[in-house]
C-alpha cells in the first residue's frame, strides 16, 4: 500500500480521514453541479475546507444539505482511492480536460522534479499530494458546518470563491462532543458578547480596528496594566518608539522581503515611502544601536504598548482576535549567550503567573523551527533552534516540534492554552534571534574591553492584548473576575428615598478605595434595574432597602454563585478591595 495511503494504526489517519472529507465533499459537489471548478481543499486544526467556484450559483443551507447527503451515499459505495502520479504536461491535460482551470494554474506552481501527484475514487479524480484514506467508507462520522466568501489565491482582484467548511471525526461521540463545542462558542462568540456587555464596536469606514467603549476600555487598561505592575517587578523599562519609520528600516532588518504585503505603506511629504510600524523590533534594534551598552547593562529588557498596524486582508479579520491595529505586550530582551538560560527560565515563569491569574493553569509548548523564507546565517539558525530545544529538555518540558512554522528571523516557542469550552489557543512566544542583532550591527563592550554581538529575545504573553482580550471574552462568557469588570458592585435602590444611600456608599467606595461601583438612581423598577445588572454580568449587585439603610448593610448577590445574604459595609469594603488586589478568580464572600 503506497505510503500516501494511511490506516486507522498510523499517527496521522485523522489528518488523512479529514483530508479524503474534503476530496469526498468536491465530489459531491461536482455530482450536483458539474460546472463547479475546484480550486484548493485543505486540512484546518478543526477540519477541512474547499475553495470554489461555483460560477453562478450560491450555497446556501439546502445545497450544503444537498451536498451532504451525496457524501453519505459516497461513503456508503465504499469507493477505493488509488494514489498516480503524471509527467506534467498529461497533467496538465487531463486537468483542462476535466474542465478544472485552476488546476494548471497549481500544476504550474509545483517545483521541477517533483512528483506531480492525483488521488482518485470512483468517478472522481484530483489534483493532490495526500495523504489519504484506503477506502471511502471509512468516512463515517462528519458534518458539513458552514460556507463563507473568498477569494483564489486570498487576493480580492482574484475570482470570488465559496469556501465550503467540514469536519470528521474516527468516532461519533467525537464528532457529537466537537458539535457541541459549536453550539456553545456561537453563546460565547465575543463579538457578540462585546455588543451585548457594550465593550467595543466596529465602523465599515475603519474596517478591523475596534472602537473600545468606556466599559470595554476599562478591561483593555486593567490587562496592560497588571503586566506594567510586573515589568516592574521582572526590571523592564518601558520605551515609546515611532508609530512611522522610512521603508528602510525595514529594508534592513528584513520584514520588507518576507512581511510586505502585510504592512501600511504611503509616500511622505519628501517622496520617501514611509510605513506603519507593523511590529516593534526594528525600532528597538536602532534605540539599542543609538548607545553603547556594557556587558554590565545586560540583560537589556525592553519593552512597548504602542499600537502596530498590519494590512491584514478583509477577509482575515475577526471581531477583535484578527485586527488591523493592535498593541502587544511587546518586549525584546538584549542579553549574552550565557544568558539565554536564565531569561528562558524568566519568562516561563512570567508566563505560568500571568496565566494562572486569568485560570489558565495549564499549556502546551511548541518549537516552531526555520521557515522556507527566512534571513539570517544558517548555523545561526543551527545554534539558536538547538539552544531552544535544549533549554526546553533541561526544563523537562513537553513540547512538539512544528517544522517551517518559525519566524522568518528565528525560532520560537508558541504557548497554546484551551479555554473553557477546550479550544486550543496559541498565545505567548518567545523567538531566540541571532539574525536582527548582525543586520543591525548591534554590539556591546565586554569584560575583555572588546565588542561583542549581543542575542535578542523576542517575547509576548498576551501576544496582542485585542486577541488575548477576545479569547478570554470568550472564556469567561463576559463574567469578568471582579478585578477585571467594568463595573464590580452594582447597587440598586428600592425605592427613590435611598437614592441618597447608595450614591454615598458608591462614592465612597469608588474615591476612598478606587474600586467601580455604580449606583443605579435612574428611572425604572427595582426588578428592572436587578435584570439590567444580570445582563451586564456584573459580579455583585447589592439591593438597598429600609433595612440596608438603618443597618448599614448591603444585601449581596452574584449572578454567578447566587445569594450571599446582608454584609456590613465594613465587610464588603473589605473583602470587594482584597478581591481587587490580589486578583481573586473566586469570590472572597464565599468564605467567611
Amino acid at each position: 500500500m503506497p505510503a500516501k495511503i494511511k490506516t486507522s494504526s498510523d499517527a496521522d489517519y485523522r489528518f488523512a480521514l479529514r483530508h479524503s472529507g474534503a476530496h469526498i465533499m468536491a465530489q459531491a459537489v461536482l455530482r450536483h453541479y458539474p460546472q463547479a471548478k475546484l480550486t484548493v481543499g485543505p486540512v484546518t486544526d478543526e477540519g477541512f475546507f474547499y475553495d470554489i467556484d461555483m460560477g453562478e450559483v450560491t450555497i446556501g443551507p439546502d445545497e450544503l444539505k444537498k451536498i451532504e447527503d451525496e457524501m453519505r451515499k459516497i461513503s456508503k459505495e465504499n469507493l477505493p482511492v488509488e494514489y498516480l502520479e503524471m509527467p506534467r504536461e498529461e497533467a496538465k491535460l487531463y486537468v483542462k480536460k476535466l474542465g478544472q482551470t485552476y488546476k494548471v494554474e497549481l500544476i504550474n506552481q509545483i517545483p521541477e522534479g517533483e512528483p506531480i501527484s492525483f488521488y482518485r475514487q470512483g468517478e472522481f479524480t484530483d489534483l493532490c499530494e495526500g495523504p489519504h484514506i484506503a477506502r471511502t467508507g471509512e468516512l463515517k462520522f462528519f458534518k458539513l458546518l458552514n460556507v463563507s466568501g473568498a477569494y483564489w489565491k486570498g487576493d480580492q482582484n482574484n475570482a470570488q470563491l465559496q469556501r465550503i467548511y467540514g469536519t470528521a471525526f474516527e468516532k461519533k461521540e467525537q464528532l457529537q462532543e466537537y458539535l457541541k463545542m459549536i453550539e456553545e462558542a456561537k453563546k460565547r462568540d465575543h463579538r457578540e458578547l462585546g455588543k451585548k456587555l457594550d465593550l467595543f464596536s466596529f465602523h465599515p469606514w475603519s474596517p478591523g480596528i475596534p472602537f473600545m467603549h468606556p466599559k470595554g476600555t476599562i478591561v483593555y487598561n486593567e490587562m496592560q496594566d497588571y503586566i506594567r505592575e510586573l515589568y516592574r517587578e521582572y526590571d523592564y523599562r518601558e520605551v515609546i518608539t515611532p508609530m512611522i519609520y522610512d521603508e528602510a528600516l525595514f529594508q534592513q532588518s528584513g520584514h520588507l522581503q518576507g512581511f510586505s504585503e502585510f504592512m501600511f505603506k504611503m509616500p511622505d511629504a519628501d517622496e520617501h515611502i514611509s510605513c506603519l510600524k507593523p511590529m516593534n523590533c526594528p525600532g528597538h534594534c536602532l534605540y539599542y544601536r543609538g548607545q553603547l551598552f556594557s556587558y554590565r547593562d545586560l540583560p537589556l529588557r525592553i519593552a512597548e504598548f504602542s499600537k502596530l498596524h498590519r494590512n491584514e486582508k478583509s477577509g482575515a479579520l475577526h471581531g477583535i482576535t484578527r485586527v488591523r491595529a493592535m498593541s502587544q505586550d511587546d518586549a525584546h530582551i538584549f542579553c549574552t549567550e550565557d544568558q539565554i538560560e536564565a531569561e528562558t527560565a524568566s519568562f516561563f515563569d512570567f508566563v505560568e503567573r500571568v496565566y494562572r491569574t486569568f485560570g489558565f493553569e495549564k499549556y502546551d509548548v511548541k518549537l516552531a523551527l526555520r521557515p522556507e523564507k527566512r534571513v539570517g546565517r544558517e548555523e545561526l539558525w543551527d545554534l539558536a533552534e538547538s539552544t531552544l530545544q535544549k533549554m526546553l529538555e533541561q526544563r523537562k518540558v513537553p513540547f512538539e516540534l512544528a517544522p517551517g512554522e518559525g519566524a522568518f528571523y528565528g525560532p520560537k516557542y508558541e504557548f497554546h492554552i484551551k479555554d473553557a469550552i477546550g479550544r486550543s489557543w496559541q498565545l505567548a512566544t518567545l523567538q531566540l534571534d541571532f539574525a536582527l542583532p548582525e543586520r543591525f550591527e548591534l554590539e556591546y563592550v565586554g569584560a575583555d574591553s572588546h565588542r561583542h554581538r549581543p542575542v535578542m529575545i523576542h517575547r509576548a504573553i498576551f501576544g496582542s492584548l485585542e486577541r488575548f482580550y477576545g479569547v478570554y471574552l470568550e472564556h469567561c462568557e463576559g463574567y469578568f473576575p471582579t478585578w477585571l469588570a467594568p463595573i464590580q458592585l452594582y447597587l440598586v435602590p428600592v425605592r427613590e428615598d435611598h437614592f441618597k444611600f447608595v450614591e454615598e456608599v458608591a462614592e465612597s467606595l469608588n474615591r476612598e478605595l478606587g474600586l467601580r461601583v455604580y449606583a443605579d438612581t435612574e428611572e425604572g423598577n427595582m426588578g428592572g434595574k436587578v435584570r439590567k445588572a444580570n445582563v451586564a454580568r456584573v459580579p455583585y449587585v447589592a439591593v438597598v432597602g429600609d433595612k440596608e439603610i438603618e443597618t448599614k448593610s448591603l444585601a449581596i448577590k452574584s449572578p454567578k454563585n447566587g445569594d450571599f445574604g446582608v454584609k456590613t459595609l465594613a465587610e464588603v469594603r473589605e473583602k470587594l478591595l482584597k478581591e481587587v488586589q490580589i486578583r481573586s478568580l473566586e469570590s472572597l464572600f464565599l468564605s467567611n
